[in-house]
């Protein structure tokens, strides 16, 4: 797959109402320290870029995850028609490029062509056009020094982190006769402007450490010519997308599922740098110095760890393991295991879910050195009552007192099934390690799902601190203990015993009755305690799939639970269903917020046949391929998926086999890992796979 054909606004045409995704059209590396996206409005925004309008901003160097997090350290590179001009430019988006290793745009004010690249820890801007004039502009900008062609600024413009001060240093490369007008500040924001030779290139890298530290990094870029920065960065592209090689008889499932690769191969991003000396060093912003080690950043482990990591699980277990242990020194620098890092911890959504990380590579055999450090890590989350609810599990003390997390604590629900299924994690993780004791006990304290389940609603429901559950109930009024959600989006999530839960449920029938009729209700919604309709309530309602929010990450193992049932069929039409009705590689490409790689994840493992419901159990539960045929190249060798009878209508499973044996309806991780062919053939009618 050439990365050409990779269009980046996939998921971008989103607003604050309703999301098609929230992404933004970033060029650079996989998994890079930044980002260049073009910038389509001057107001102060987290939606600042719209595939449909025509205007012109500039292009921006960003850190943004999500809108709802926002973006930080950021700085904008305009083309300019003259050094005083103030106006939002325009620009023609049906001839741009937006591709994953360039951008490419024709500023039709200043009369200038704008090419762009980013490389892990930099990039370059190439213009053409007569004495063409570039501003560099951004809230908290100081220009440090200027020395012949070389210009260093620094970059302070967030103030969630733990230090306030947290700034970022660039350093540019200029070409030679280049002009630099003086700083000027207005309203916080400083400017100046470059006035370039004609097609000239400005090379930049940044750093999170100095100004010293950017000048090194700096160094390799400003000896490499602006096309062989593109080559580099495409080299990097066509090595990501080769690793899987994708046949179909429909163009349109080929280009979603490289779409989908590309969208999950951005995030977590790099937050570490290499010295002068060639050793890794990273900005500790809880201490407010510079320590040795990996770290990575712009990830939120409530989405990501039910698909994001078991994907570099089989792609790329390397990788994982060098991010677990960045994980394992945000742990060491502030006391607890990262929950949202962007960069240092946010604090946003329930659960300590990196506990989910932390297991599933441990069952996987990733970073084995790692697990006995991060057991402990794991162990003192679930122990340790933090003063500050960033931190850690918020009502933990209840939590370990009554066995739940009672309903005046905020999502107390989701809270109690969290730590339960972190408990798990905690003895999967300690089985692991021949600790038995530790395994038994927090075994056993992962039942505490057991808990907040009414089953006289079969559902999950709040509980006051006597014990009760709440009186006021409707299960599709949203909050009211569930996060971003009702009861019935968050009743399921009992990864760690799922055959416990249909049991309580009533058994297998009952079990498979209950989700045949929270797909074939209406796709309502009661705004509940959120008091107001939210974005994902209206993405929701835009569905077919009644309470199934496909649209967000507590509906991604939903589909798969009708197979866990044995009713395998509803599984296999709702998955090709929802794949070619609710996807896409287009501008509103997503159902809802595609959340740093984790939608994109699920549309790859649910278009390949096979999905992790549970991270920490190694093992995939079968669905029903998309795909003709698809070789994935892992570290152990070849996995070739293949599909007969591939063709509209077909949408349930028949015969299916690995290495030429029959399979039933799950898979080990380990198997899969080895390489070898997964086979299935599809057919117009159900087959009753028990």
């Amino acid at each position: 797959m050439n990365p050409e054909s990779i269009d980046t606004r996939i998921g971008t045409q989103s607003t604050y109402t309703f999301s098609h995704g929230n992404t933004l059209p970033l060029t650079g590396v996989p998994f890079g320290m930044n980002y260049l996206a073009v910038q389509t409005t001057l107001d102060d925004t987290s939606w600042w870029f719209d595939p449909t309008a025509k205007s012109f901003a500039g292009i921006r160097l960003t850190h943004q995850p999500s809108p709802w997090v926002g973006d930080y350290s950021s700085l904008l590179f305009t083309p300019l028609a003259s050094p005083d001009a103030d106006y939002l430019g325009t620009y023609d988006p049906t001839t741009a490029t937006f591709a994953p290793h360039e951008l490419a745009v024709f500023a039709q004010e200043a009369q200038v062509a704008l090419r762009a690249t980013a490389t892990r820890y930099g990039g370059a801007l190439q213009l053409s056009g007569q004495t063409p004039l570039l501003q560099i502009s951004a809230k908290g900008l100081r220009v440090l020094a200027h020395d012949g062609d070389r210009l260093d600024l620094a970059v302070t413009n967030f103030a969630a982190s733990e230090d306030p001060d947290f700034t970022m240093f660039v350093s540019l490369q200029l070409p030679a006769e280049t002009t630099v007008t003086p700083l000027t500040v207005a309203n916080g924001k400083g400017r100046l402007v470059l006035a370039l030779p004609e097609a000239g290139a400005v090379t930049f890298a940044t750093s999170f450490i100095d100004a010293a530290q950017a000048a090194v990094n700096l160094a390799p870029l400003a000896a490499t010519d602006y096309h062989a920065l593109v080559a580099q960065v495409k080299a990097a592209w066509v090595k990501k997308l080769a690793q899987v090689e994708v046949t179909d008889h429909d163009s349109a499932h080929v280009a979603l599922f490289y779409h989908n690769l590309y969208r999950a191969s951005l995030f977590p991003m790099t937050f570490y740098e290499l010295s002068a000396s060639g050793n890794e060093v990273h900005y500790d912003t809880t201490a407010k110095t510079v320590r040795p080690g990996k770290l990575y950043t712009n990830n939120g482990f409530w989405d990501t760890y039910k698909t994001l990591f078991p994907l570099l699980s089989l792609l790329d277990p390397t990788l994982y393991a060098d991010m677990l242990e960045g994980f394992y020194n945000s742990y060491l620098e502030t006391g607890f295991l990262p929950r949202w890092l962007s960069p240092d911890e946010r604090g946003m959504m329930p659960g300590t879910m990196v506990d989910a990380v932390i297991a599933d590579a441990a069952v996987k055999g990733i970073a084995k050195p790692l697990m006995p450090k991060l057991l402990a890590a794991m162990q003192q989350g679930a122990t340790t009552i933090s003063k500050d609810v960033k931190y850690g599990r918020e009502g933990l003390a209840e939590y370990l007192k009554l066995g739940y997390v009672p309903a005046d604590i905020g999502e107390s629900v989701n809270k109690t099934l969290d730590y339960a299924y972190s408990d798990w994690l905690i003895s999967a993780v300690a089985g692991t390690l021949g600790e038995t004791t530790l395994q038994t006990d927090y075994q056993k304290k992962s039942q505490n799902w057991r808990n907040v389940f009414d089953p006289s609603v079969k559902l999950m429901r709040a509980k006051d601190r006597s014990g009760q559950f709440v009186k006021a109930f409707t299960p599709i009024a949203w909050g009211n203990g569930y996060t971003e959600g009702s009861a019935w989006q968050n009743s399921f999530a009992v990864y760690q015993d799922i055959p416990g839960l249909i049991e309580a449920t009533g058994g297998k029938d009952a079990f498979v009755a209950h989700l045949h009729h929270m797909v074939n209700q209406p796709a309502n919604f009661l705004t509940g305690s959120y008091g107001q309709t939210i974005h994902e309530m209206r993405e929701l309602a835009a569905q077919p799939f009644g309470q199934i929010a496909i649209s967000n990450q507590p509906s991604f193992h939903l589909p798969y639970l009708f197979t866990l049932a044995g009713d395998s069929a509803s599984t296999e039409v709702l998955v090709r269903t929802m794949l070619t009705t609710a996807f896409s590689a287009k501008a509103d490409g997503y159902p809802g917020d595609e959340d740093n790689g984790s939608m994109s994840s699920w549309v790859l493992f649910s278009a390949l046949g096979f999905y992790p419901v549970t991270p920490g159990s190694g093992r995939y539960v079968l669905g029903a391929p998309l795909l003709d045929d698809v070789v994935l190249h892992l570290p152990k060798g070849d996995l070739h998926v293949t599909a007969a009878n591939n063709r509209p209508g077909f949408n349930f499973v028949g015969d299916r086999t690995f290495n030429g044996k029959p399979l039933g309806n799950q898979i080990d991780h380990a198997t899969l890992a080895q390489g070898g062919t997964l086979a299935s053939e599809l057919q117009l009618l159900p087959h009753d796979r028990q």
